[in-house]
C-alpha cells in the first residue's frame, strides 16, 4: 500500500512516502516558511521523484498533534483535502507516539517532548520492550518539574528525544 504521511505540527514540515513499511522518500524542512507553503509542494516533489503519481497514493497518514495548533490544522486540512479528492482512506497519528517509533531501544522508557512553552512541554512516555511500544501516559502538557518527578522512580533508563529534548535536560538533570 501506498502511503503518503505529512507531519506539521512543529517547527519543521515533513512529507514521507511508504510503500508499505518501506520508506521511499522524504522530505524535511525547517526554512521558517509557513507549512501551507511548503507542505504540497515537499509532497508533489516526493512523488515526482518517485516516479508515482497522486494517484497511485492509497492512504494519507497525518500527525494530529499535540503540537502546534495553525501547525496541526494546516496538515489535516491539507491530508484531508489531498485524501477527498485522491477517495482515499486518511489515518491521524500522534506526534508524540510517531516520534517514540523512531527510536530503536530494545528495553527502556522512551519520553518524547515537544515544547509547549511556559514551562511546559507536550509529553507521552511510552515503555520498550524488543521493539514493543507500550503507552504508559497519554499525550498531554505537563510542567517540567511534574515530569521530573515521574521520571525519577523509573528503574529503566530514560531517552529524550523531540525538540524539547534541550528544555528538559538541565531541569531533569536535578
Amino acid at each position: 500500500m501506498l502511503l503518503l504521511a505529512f507531519e506539521t505540527s512543529a517547527k519543521a514540515a515533513s512529507v514521507a512516502l511508504f510503500d508499505g513499511e518501506t520508506l521511499l522518500a522524504e522530505q524535511y524542512q525547517n526554512t521558517g516558511l509557513t507549512h501551507s507553503q511548503t507542505l504540497l509542494v515537499m509532497a508533489e516533489d516526493i512523488l515526482k521523484q518517485c516516479g508515482k503519481t497522486a494517484r497511485d497514493v492509497q492512504a494519507v497518514a497525518v500527525a494530529n498533534g499535540p503540537g502546534s495548533f495553525t501547525g496541526v490544522r494546516i496538515g489535516v486540512a491539507a491530508a484531508k483535502g489531498f485524501a477527498w479528492g485522491a477517495e482515499v482512506p486518511i489515518y491521524g497519528v500522534s506526534t508524540l507516539e510517531a516520534m517514540a517509533m523512531g527510536l530503536g531501544i530494545h528495553d527502556g522508557y522512551v519520553c518524547p517532548v515537544m515544547d509547549a512553552r511556559r514551562g511546559q512541554v507536550y509529553n507521552a512516555l511510552f515503555y520498550v520492550n524488543q521493539g514493543v511500544l507500550s503507552c504508559q501516559t497519554p499525550d498531554r502538557a505537563i510542567a517540567l518539574e511534574d515530569l521530573k518527578k515521574e521520571l525519577e522512580n523509573l528503574e529503566k533508563p530514560v531517552f529524550l528525544v523531540g525538540d524539547g529534548s534541550n528544555l528538559c535536560y538541565n531541569p531533569l538533570q536535578k
